[in-house]
């Protein structure tokens, strides 16, 4: 085979005497390095080496020179296929702890809001390396300055601003040593980088999936805790889209909800069909006497997945505020990496759309004309 050309191998093609001899590219078997000879020309094991081409830390300096020494030498190339493959598992396995977070938050531990945005968010911490520990404005002696203090003297540089009680909280200044990233809108002060929920998009979603069941007066009943806590958005496109069809109904509230009386009132002087309410006012309507769905469509404002006593049967939108968790922690270790510290001049957010939730207090399928 002398008249081969270096890396081509023979192979015979055909069948009985339609025989031709057909030539593959392939490596130089002759000259190609892989880490078994590596590990045979340093005397030490395959694993050693393959750690050391990949420059792990767990390996001694001088061992991960020599090693890299004598791949050089030997004219080792890395296969494409196995950096793939390498590459794959990098990401998909949990990561070693390498330091610390911050959680920061005034609401109550028992709060189930607030243990499923500190679960989900130290979950996906841990994936990524870090250990999420949360700082609580209501422990005794607590305070940011000394938060901040603690932060700094044990190096902690992210901080994740969880939900608080109270919408519009104001944080201070002080911020330069540390890269913060804030969950939702409840803190109006500093103006931090944000992960939110597009309760814009989520609405006109909302909204949408009620047309496509044909209904048409859709009132909206909003606290204005809420409206204030979401800065208003909610409110905006609701607003927005009924606008444009020339009529709405929206009932801003107190967060005592009403009164079944008050409620069926609304309802019957604006003829609606459908509602996007809060969980608690679905008793409040049949109280009054209506029956859902037959009389009046009822969908939840935030159907919370997490929340076991919200039912499975209501239909409502899923905000996803659990996936926005983790995204939040995304978001807060890229700024890290990137080390944008204190207030940027130019705030930057990222937004998690949800998606509608089928249950029984809708109609399931088209009446009327959209």
């Amino acid at each position: 085979m002398a008249f081969l050309g270096k890396g081509l191998i023979p192979i015979i093609c055909g069948r009985g005497l339609d025989v031709t001899l057909c030539l593959i590219q392939t490596f130089d078997m002759a000259e190609y390095v892989t880490i078994k000879d590596i590990a045979k020309k340093v005397g030490l094991n395959y694993s050693t080496v393959s750690l050391a081409l990949r420059n792990d830390p767990r390996l001694a300096e001088s061992t991960r020179e020599k090693i890299q020494r004598a791949a050089s030498e030997m004219g080792y190339v890395p296969s494409a296929a196995m950096k793939a493959l390498s590459a794959y598992r990098e990401k998909n396995r949990p990561h070693p702890i390498q330091s610390a977070m911050a959680y920061l938050t005034d609401m109550p531990r028992s709060d189930p809001f607030n243990s499923m945005v500190l679960r989900c968010a130290r979950s996906k911490a841990r994936k990524m390396g870090y250990e999420l520990i949360e700082y609580n404005l209501r422990d005794a002696g607590s305070s940011i300055s000394h938060f901040k203090s603690v932060w700094w003297n044990s190096g902690i540089k992210g901080v994740l601003v969880g939900p608080f009680v109270e919408s519009g909280a104001d944080l201070g200044s002080g911020w330069e040593q540390f890269i913060v990233v804030e969950y939702g809108y409840s803190v109006s002060q500093p103006n931090f980088t944000r992960a939110v929920l597009d309760h814009y998009h989520n609405m006109l979603l909302h909204l949408a999936v009620l047309r496509e069941r044909g209904y048409q007066r859709i009132g909206l009943m909003l606290t204005e805790g809420l409206s204030d806590r979401t800065h208003g958005i909610l409110h905006s496109a609701y607003l927005y889209e009924q606008v444009r069809r020339g009529w709405y109904a929206i009932e801003l509230q107190s967060d005592d909800l009403g009164s079944a009386e008050s409620i069926r009132s609304w309802v019957e002087e604006n003829r609606l069909d459908a509602v996007i309410a809060h969980e608690r006012q679905y008793e409040l309507l049949l109280e009054s006497g209506l029956r859902i769905p037959e009389d009046l469509g009822f969908s939840v404002l935030g159907w919370k997945g997490y929340s076991p006593q919200t039912p499975e049967y209501f239909s409502g939108f899923n905000t996803k505020p659990e996936l926005l968790a983790e995204n939040a922690i995304s978001f807060l270790v890229s700024q890290m990496h990137e080390h944008a510290y204190g207030v940027p001049a130019t705030p930057k957010s990222i937004m998690v759309a949800g998606e509608f939730h089928e249950g029984t207090t809708l109609r399931s399928t088209q009446v009327g004309s959209p």
